[in-house]
């Protein structure tokens, strides 16, 4: 399998963070973007890639030589912008497979790609896109499928609460796409894919894997921690939840006490089941301070902890140990979030727990500082964002990015 990667952009949207880079060589946790969409690529079997470069081209061919991984890297140098499409008609003069694969150079995309090969290929198609429904957007426009997964038409970018769109990992047959008469410099997108749509036999695959375009300062920054870290995560690493805010609805200004007053969150039962099947090792951690000011005793504490255990497990999934921090807040206090009590007697239980391979996930600064300060990767649950740390909506939320992370 070979793969032609687009990676001679400016990245002007992205030269505060890029630092004089081509956007393709942005870091993320000191490595090139690029290495991340190279290995994914070669993960899914590709083993020559041609890397159409221009602007800073150097930098590219100093990093990866003439090889990355055993695999063979070649160059496609522009001397001048020559458009999306003029940058593919010119690296396929390196190709020698019948399709080949071309993906964008600031975006990554985890999807079958051997599946979206075999899928091009039995159907004859000329070029067959890789797809992604998405919800809540505006930066992208969207794609119309017929019921034999041809695309009929592309649609502006517009504010949308839901649609399908290019996630910018394609299939092209070589032949079909070279002898027609192009010009030198001229859009992939706008002169091939919506000028020739009716013409050309282009179809759609429908991925639920993973989908990042890095091309805003944003997105650059999420990219930090959801490639940086989460694409570092296997079935070796420890998840640990607080409770309150993430499994249950958390309770102004008070305690669940007892079993009336336990609320579990859309959805939260069903996530763990399946985040418990991705992680070696899930844990609560939560603060009970009401414990310490006599508003509950620790056997009541115990009744509702056997009641979310139960819960979950009716539901798929299985907590290996609840931790529990019952006294008052205070310098003693060693075991109370944001300390790292709880995280220790999860490591003296479980010695294969490792906090460099854990994600704390919680809704309060205290857990985010548990996460820290036992140098865990955090997941803060918010409905604002938070600036400091990458932020969920909810721990469904962050369930739906494990599986793409995993591959469903």
């Amino acid at each position: 399998m070979e793969a032609i990667i687009l990676a001679g952009g400016l990245g002007t949207r992205l030269k505060d963070v890029s630092k004089q880079m081509p956007k393709s060589m942005a870091l993320i946790q000191n490595r090139p973007f690029l290495e991340y969409q190279m290995d994914l690529l070669i993960a899914q079997g590709v083993d020559k890639f041609v890397l159409s470069i221009g602007y800073k081209s150097e930098q590219i061919q100093k990093h990866f030589k003439e090889s990355y991984k055993n695999c063979s890297v070649q160059y496609a140098v522009e001397k001048e912008l020559l458009g999306t499409g003029g940058a593919i008609k010119n690296a396929m003069r390196f190709t020698t497979t019948e399709n080949v694969i071309v993906a964008n150079g600031d975006s990554l995309v985890v999807t079958d790609l051997k599946k979206q090969l075999n899928f091009h290929i039995e159907n004859k198609a000329d070029v067959t896109l890789a797809l992604k429904e998405m919800k809540d957007f505006e930066r992208y426009g969207t794609v119309n499928l017929d019921a034999n997964s041809r695309i009929t038409n592309f649609i502006e970018k517009q504010p949308i609460k839901e649609g399908i769109i290019n996630a910018g990992l394609y299939i092209f047959n070589v032949k079909t796409f070279i002898e027609r008469k192009w010009p030198q410099k001229f859009s992939v997108e706008r002169d091939y894919f919506e000028a020739y749509v009716k013409e050309v036999k282009m179809l759609g695959f429908l991925m639920n894997g993973y989908f990042l375009d890095i091309g805003i300062p944003a997105d650059f920054q999420r990219a930090q921690t959801e490639i940086g870290s989460f694409f570092k995560i296997d079935k070796s690493w420890t998840l640990f939840l607080d409770r309150d805010g993430v499994i249950n609805k958390k309770r102004d200004n008070d305690y669940v006490k007892n079993l009336d007053e336990l609320e579990f969150l859309p959805g939260a039962l069903e996530a763990i089941s399946t985040l418990y099947k991705y992680f070696h090792k899930v844990f609560i951690v939560t603060n009970q301070q009401g414990i310490g000011k006599g508003l509950m005793s620790e056997e009541d504490l115990k009744i509702v902890h056997e009641k979310v255990i139960s819960r979950i497990e009716e539901n798929g999934g299985s907590i290996d140990e609840v931790y529990f921090a019952p006294d008052l807040a205070g310098p003693s206090n060693k075991l109370r979030k944001p300390n790292i009590g709880m995280a220790e007697k999860a490591k003296a239980d479980f010695p294969t727990v490792e906090f460099h391979k854990s994600i704390m996930v919680g809704d309060s600064p205290s857990d985010m500082e548990f996460g820290k300060n036992a140098g865990m990767v955090n997941v803060f649950i918010s409905q604002e964002g938070n600036k400091e740390y990458y932020s969920c909506k909810s721990l469904v939320e962050f369930e739906a990015i494990m599986k793409s992370v995993f591959g469903g």
